[in-house]
């Protein structure tokens, strides 16, 4: 990210909003498996307690809010749109045993719905990474070809609602809010057992996020197993398509 985010939680509310729309079977099917592993793994104390939410970030040593306005929120899901060209890497491992494969691929993301949200297919890829004796390691495929990614707006929290579906038919969602330009993002990891997070960060620069720039960390008990690092840019055919799409003034 060009901007480095020191997170400090400073305030915390209950409540959460579903957004499910236009989602393959396979979706809703691993949306369920998830829903019961949740329940499973939080007490009663812990369902009963309101959910802890950052509310103030510090960036570059100044104090910002979480941008709670549906307009803005909105206006930067529209940067969204188009057609892109991915760059970038993953790294894989831990310490001096990270390996760094470049990525290559492309998306297409489209307007649905009401709001609306943002609907995009992937096809993102890098060079297979086998552990020494040939044993799979996490990451080292992708599951990227093909993936499709809905985000929209979260109309309860006032944030911004996720959901990732792979090519194996398992499904990533989450909530996040926007910190300026940078929208982030956390939830359990998928098929990692253990105290395993995944926290994205997505940058759409203004004024038509011509570039997206997105990071997203695996870490396990706080250690970073790997780091997917994308750039997204839109070709000029597609940053014509998604003027076209925005409402009249």
């Amino acid at each position: 990210m060009s901007r480095m985010l020191t997170l400090r939680a400073t305030a915390g509310f209950a409540g959460i909003a579903v957004l499910w729309a236009l989602l393959p079977a396979a979706a809703s099917a691993a949306s369920s498996s998830a829903d019961k592993q949740d329940k499973s793994q939080s007490s009663p104390a812990q369902a009963a307690k309101p959910e802890q939410e950052l509310d103030e970030i510090i960036v570059n040593g100044h104090r910002i809010k979480a941008n709670r306005d549906p307009v803005q929120i909105l206006a930067w899901l529209r940067r969204l749109l188009g057609k892109y060209r991915y760059e970038g890497y993953v790294e894989l491992g831990d310490g001096s045993a990270k390996i760094r494969q470049p990525v290559t691929g492309a998306g297409d993301c489209v307007a649905f719905g009401a709001a609306p949200g943002v609907h995009c297919t992937i096809q993102v890829s890098w060079p297979e990474v086998r552990g020494p004796n040939g044993e799979a390691v996490p990451g080292g495929v992708s599951t990227l070809v093909p993936a499709m990614v809905q985000y929209g707006l979260d109309p309860d929290r006032l944030g911004v609602r996720y959901m990732q579906v792979d090519n194996r038919g398992m499904a990533e969602r989450g909530n996040g809010y926007l910190w300026g330009d940078v929208l982030e993002t956390k939830s359990p990891c998928v098929g990692i057992a253990g105290n395993c997070q995944r926290i994205t960060h997505i940058e759409a620069h203004p004024p038509d996020g011509s570039l997206i720039e997105m990071q997203v960390d695996i870490e396990k008990d706080s250690i970073r197993l790997m780091r997917y690092r994308f750039e997204m840019h839109r070709t000029a055919a597609a940053r014509a398509g998604a003027e076209s799409q925005k409402p009249d003034k």
